[in-house]
């Protein structure tokens, strides 16, 4: 066996950590690059968004029909997409599993869609995943009441832990919810689950202190709220699928911790739809995505000796209160 040093790149995921400050860096700068040059836009004009919230993409009208050599090309591009979606990019989550819907049959409205998709990552390919501030982890959940073509809710959640993501997903729903409580309701089963199944792996890796903070979810909807925690409100909601009536049973037993947030605090609204600039700007940094160059700049600009270099940057902020020699210390993911 033969020892290479600290680990660089797995899996195509490129790798920085600092252990002296207890932090971790990781982001696809190579394979972006790559996608962005074998579908040629390497030199397109970059954009700092994914798209207008006031345009909704629909499906190609009935008398157009792409080619096969047009759909290919579509669905080539929104397959390399994936890869930075499910790994290290979770702001154009929303918008590669918008344009995907359309795969089969995609017009000049959803290429220009993929395309903007690349010209983003073309402005903000040196953006990754920063692991760094202590006590910051959560879960966010939020639903997009009655948005599929069939009427049924999309529900998103994502959950962070020291300061960033580890996880993020999407599901629509079964059934179709009867309000926007409701749809927020059952959207919970899913970050339940996936709360449940992290303490599970938290407590194998002897990271059992992080547990606590992986329980606690927030979701932006007092109905729901209200209807997981209080029995009063059964008799309201007895149509419910009786499976997911399980979100109460573990809140009571405080295997998980519910709690409102507002609206345009809930890190998950950048799942559900387009935002425009400042909410997602503000939902970015949220999820823990912060461009390479402003930690290049901090340890540039830091003398030597500070005990702020490497500390958590938030919009090119450093938080000192949890570097290395504060009162607390960070734990990278």
């Amino acid at each position: 066996m033969t020892d290479l040093g600290e680990i660089q790149s797995f899996l195509g995921l490129e790798i920085e950590g600092n252990r002296s400050c207890r932090t971790l860096f990781i982001s696809q700068t190579q394979y972006i690059h790559r996608i962005l040059h074998h579908h040629g836009m390497r030199d397109g004009n970059p954009v700092n968004s994914l798209g207008d919230p006031h345009i909704r993409l629909k499906k190609s009208s009935p008398t157009f029909e792409a080619t096969d050599r047009e759909s290919r090309r579509y669905q080539s591009a929104v397959r390399l997409l994936m890869s930075p979606m499910l790994g290290t990019r979770p702001d154009i989550f929303y918008a590669i599993s918008n344009v995907s819907q359309y795969s089969t049959n995609p017009n000049p409205i959803h290429w220009t869609a993929v395309k903007r998709i690349f010209r983003y990552l073309a402005g903000t390919w040196n953006r990754g995943l920063y692991f760094g501030i202590q006590e910051m982890g959560m879960g966010f959940t939020e639903a997009d009441w009655g948005s599929g073509a069939d009427m049924k809710s999309i529900g998103r959640f994502t959950f962070l832990l020291n300061g960033a993501a580890i996880s993020w997903s999407s599901k629509k729903q079964s059934t179709v919810a009867l309000s926007s409580t409701e749809a927020e309701y059952m959207t919970l089963t899913q970050p339940t689950k996936g709360s449940i199944w992290l303490q599970v792996l938290l407590l194998d890796l002897g990271a059992r202190k992080h547990i606590p903070e992986i329980a606690h979810i927030l979701i932006d909807n007092q109905g729901a709220l209200a209807l997981a925690k209080n029995a009063e409100f059964h008799a309201r909601s007895k149509h419910i699928d009786i499976r997911y009536y399980f979100i109460r049973d573990h809140l009571e037993t405080g295997k998980i911790i519910l709690s409102y947030c507002l609206t345009n605090e809930n890190t998950a609204d950048i799942f559900t739809k387009a935002l425009p600039g400042p909410a997602f700007t503000k939902h970015n940094l949220g999820l823990g995505l912060i461009d390479r160059s402003i930690l290049i700049l901090q340890a540039e600009d830091t003398p030597p000796g500070n005990p702020a270099i490497g500390a958590p940057v938030r919009g090119g902020v450093v938080d000192s209160r949890s570097s290395p020699d504060s009162n607390t210390h960070n734990s990278a993911a």
